[in-house]
């Protein structure tokens, strides 16, 4: 009789675990840090790479599905430095991109995927030419890489999470990303 209300009791606990992950969701706010922490990671490993080009994420401001649409806003600030014989070139870069959420089951990531400029922004007082093709330039590069850098990770909702998101999608609500079962 004991050990079936063990059973029981853990039986319940999974349920529970399970209808909390199925109406899970990630708020920009979690979104804006963690895109913070990948884009800081990938550039480490990068400049351990070799890569002569650096990011520094310094501000992001991230809207989940504005007037209802299912895409996501970022507008990121920061710095690329461009390292070359021995000299380190900054420029300073204001980035507002549109992009769709993408949820990869297997990594048990969201990533923003086909990135749109919408504005651009770029600051470089060693380059006194125009910087409209630079900007360009940079921008292309800055999407290239957010990306391919998760913005953010199951394995933070919790054990099981990554499990039970195999058959799960991604939907947005205005100002949060919110996981339910596959149709």
């Amino acid at each position: 009789m004991r050990w079936l209300k063990i059973v029981m009791l853990s039986s319940l606990m999974a349920l529970t675990g399970c209808a909390s992950m199925m109406s899970s969701s990630v708020s920009e706010a979690t979104l804006e840090r963690h895109l913070a922490e990948a884009v800081a990671d990938f550039d480490r490993e990068q400049l351990r790479a070799g890569s002569p080009l650096s990011l520094v994420l310094e501000s992001s401001d991230i809207t989940v599905g504005p007037q209802g649409r299912n895409t996501v806003l970022l507008d990121v600030a920061g710095q690329a430095s461009f390292s070359f014989l021995a000299s380190t070139l900054p420029a300073n870069i204001q980035l507002s991109l549109e992009g769709t959420p993408y949820f990869d089951a297997q990594e048990g990531a969201i990533y923003i995927r086909r990135l749109k400029l919408l504005d651009s922004h770029v600051d470089a007082p060693w380059l006194p030419i125009d910087l409209a093709p630079f900007t360009q330039m940079a921008a292309r590069l800055v999407a290239q890489r957010l990306e391919s850098v998760p913005v953010y990770r199951l394995e933070e909702a919790g054990w099981g999470a990554r499990t039970l998101s195999k058959g799960m999608t991604l939907r947005t609500e205005p100002g949060r990303l919110v996981f339910e079962p596959a149709r």
